[in-house]
């Protein structure tokens, strides 16, 4: 029997487990971006409103959301009272956001009525959204690229 022979069917097949790794790795690799690009504007989009409802800002003695709540009661949810809220909205998420995209909505009074946003939403892909209650006012921050 020739030794050689099965050394090298053994080395032969060391290198194709190798390649079906490398394959699979590659294989594996390009699905990524995709699932942690996601993951991160949904988090993004929650984490913003969370830090709306807790951060202070140097403009106003109280929370973003609080500021934005207390104009649309005081309006009594108007379109007047929307345009100010709107106004105290965009100016902090066209800060916090950077180049993403955005719609700030509620739910509850307004009835998923636009507050804030920089972007039509139609044809975007790959949207995120976070939501927070507040003062039973419900917003929701819908995020994409």
């Amino acid at each position: 029997m020739d030794s050689r022979g099965i050394i090298f069917s053994i080395d032969a097949a060391l290198a194709l487990i190798s390649l079906f790794i490398l394959l699979a790795a590659v294989t594996h690799f390009s699905s990524t971006p995709f699932v942690s690009d996601h993951i991160r504007i949904n988090h993004n989009a929650q984490d913003t409103l969370e830090t709306m409802a807790n951060y202070k800002s140097e403009d106003y003695k109280s929370t973003i959301l609080q500021n934005i709540t207390d104009t649309l009661k005081k309006y009594n949810n108007s379109p007047e009272g929307v345009a100010l809220s709107g106004q105290i909205a965009d100016s902090y998420l066209n800060k916090a956001l950077g180049n993403s995209k955005y719609t700030l909505t509620e739910v509850n009074y307004l009835k998923g009525g636009i507050i804030g946003s920089n972007s039509d939403m139609k044809n975007a892909a790959n949207v995120a959204v976070g939501v927070r209650n507040y003062e039973n006012y419900t917003f929701m921050l819908y995020i994409w690229n």
